[in-house]
């Protein structure tokens, strides 16, 4: 038996090198999301969240392509709790959500999902509000993230009424302008970090509100 002089070649794994790169953008995120907080958008650096990370700037700027942008990227990660591509409204809290029958149940799980991510955005918010008076790009990226809120409301509000569970004479629009306002992570800062509130109570208090403003 002779021997193969061109064996096939191996397929090519990237998986591992793919892992490497998502727990580097972790790391960045991470990094960036302390300083923010800390610092202000506009007094931290590409450089300074390089170091924190212990990164170069370039990995930095290939990741995320600019601090805007890096900003865009851990505010979406606050909201998701994690850097994975999938949208929060694809994740099986909101599957949840949507495949209950009980609204009071349904803002129920809503609200312990607020207390969720609102411990980690709110913080963030306010740095975009803070950013986005003197930079063009932030305050863009802050009015995209008040129309994102915007029509996954509707959704939700869209749910409620096609279910029958809206009180007579609350129309879509307005159960959809409620559950944005309640959902605010500016209301979150005002009952959690300024009234000092849990989290967890938070979260009960928006589930009775919203049924309180929205149900028969």
């Amino acid at each position: 038996m002779t021997e193969d002089v061109n064996p096939p070649r191996r397929r090519y794994d990237a998986s591992g090198r793919q892992a490497r790169a998502r727990q580097t953008r972790e790391e960045i995120a991470e990094a960036a999301k302390r300083l923010f907080q800390e610092s202000g958008y506009a007094r931290t650096t590409i450089l300074d969240v390089a170091q924190e990370a212990n990164v170069s700037p370039e990995t930095i700027y290939k990741a995320f392509g600019s601090k805007g942008a890096l900003l865009g990227a851990v505010v979406t990660a606050s909201i998701r709790g994690d850097t994975d591509a999938t949208p929060l409204r694809r994740r099986p809290v909101i599957d949840a959500i949507r495949q209950e029958q009980d609204p009071r149940r349904q803002f129920e799980i809503y609200g312990s999902l607020l207390a969720e991510v609102n411990p980690r955005l709110a913080p963030l918010v306010r740095v975009m509000r803070e950013a986005a008076t003197g930079d063009p790009e932030i305050a863009t990226k802050l009015e995209q993230l008040k129309a994102n809120r915007l029509e996954g409301m509707s959704e939700f509000a869209a749910l409620l009424a096609d279910g029958g569970a809206l009180r007579p004479g609350i129309s879509k629009q307005e159960a959809r302008d409620a559950l944005w306002t309640l959902n605010s992570p500016e209301l979150y800062e005002l009952v959690v970090l300024e009234r000092g509130w849990s989290a967890r109570r938070y979260g009960r208090w928006i589930a009775h509100q919203l049924a309180a403003a929205l149900l028969n």
